[in-house]
């Protein structure tokens, strides 16, 4: 059985949960500015609506951002191994490199989604369907740091059982 060094690990764990606090904070800040700028509008339902939509986005992406929470605390988790070979620091760097072309390509979507929206003036819905947009992003975000941070502590747990 091999042993495991899982202070990088660690480290990378306790910076997603900053990361995560600052998403959290983040999320109550545009929640609140779009809830204000709904009611400016005269239109505060539309705040609501844009809520069930991100909880609705939410659930049939939660499944997704868990499998690839999980194959990336794995590739950490093998990562971590003492005495591994040069081989297998290239697959690893293979590997993660896959996985942040997916993080990559997710972030590159929402920009460029959020870009083309047109102007509230020019397109009525378009204030609400930001709203969505931006909150679907930082829900996603959260909830990536925060399956890789279960994952990974579940496979600490199972690969150092002291």
């Amino acid at each position: 059985m091999s042993s495991f060094d899982f202070k990088k690990l660690n480290r990378t764990m306790l910076i997603y949960r900053v990361v995560q606090a600052l998403l959290a904070c983040l999320l109550v800040y545009v929640a609140f500015i779009f809830q204000n700028n709904f009611a400016l509008l005269g239109k505060p339902e539309k705040f609501m609506s844009s809520i069930i939509a991100t909880i609705v986005i939410q659930l049939l992406t939660i499944y997704p951002i868990y499998r690839l929470a999980w194959r990336d605390a794995g590739i950490e988790i093998e990562g971590c191994a003492t005495g591994i070979t040069s081989e297998t620091v290239a697959a690893l760097r293979k590997k993660r490199l896959l996985g942040d072309l997916w993080k990559f390509s997710a972030v590159v979507f929402f920009l460029i989604f959020v870009t083309m929206i047109p102007d509230a003036k020019k397109a009525p819905g378009a204030t609400q369907v930001l709203a969505v947009t931006l909150f679907s992003f930082l829900l996603m975000c959260l909830t990536y740091f925060q399956c890789f941070n279960f994952s990974a502590k579940k496979r600490m747990k199972n690969s150092n059982p002291t």
